[in-house]
């Protein structure tokens, strides 16, 4: 009767500590990344911040890594300004092949554009294609949106 009792204690007790140990869902922290525009006079700056606290560069690159979604994009941005790179040593070649070119015609009238109008024509469109790839470059915002996503 003793053990019978024991085990129906036991397990009425283990029954209620099983009950107290279900995690909660309503003071999770929020892990998502937020950006906070700083004013500075008339200048502007970013600041990243994650539970309230600023965090740095690095360990947003982390974060982002670490999920699929975000590594992804991060990974689109990076070989966008990989390419914006590329594009300016076409752009300084260009210009000084056109500047080599227009040189040998120095005896023709006109402008240096029009003795050599091909190679300064790729040069500015590199120079230009360069700008606008990195201007339009947004996927390291998509890649904060895409790792924030995952938090909703």
């Amino acid at each position: 009767m003793k053990t019978c009792l024991f085990l129906f204690s036991f397990l009425f007790l283990l029954h209620f500590t099983g009950r107290t140990q279900v995690p909660t869902t309503s003071a999770r922290r929020d892990s998502s990344i937020k950006v906070a525009v700083i004013q500075q006079g008339r200048y502007s700056s970013v600041l990243y911040t994650m539970n309230g606290e600023p965090i740095t560069n690095s360990t947003i690159k982390s974060l982002l890594k670490s999920y699929p979604k975000s590594a992804l994009e991060l990974r689109k941005c990076r070989a966008q300004k990989r390419l914006a790179l590329g594009l300016l040593p076409v752009f300084i070649a260009g210009i000084i092949i056109g500047g080599v070119q227009s040189d040998k015609h120095k005896d023709a009238a006109g402008s240096p554009f029009s003795k050599a109008p091909v190679p300064f024509s790729i040069g500015l469109s590199a120079w230009f294609g360069s700008i606008i790839l990195l201007a339009t470059n947004n996927h390291y915002a998509k890649a904060i949106e895409a790792y924030n996503s995952q938090f909703k």
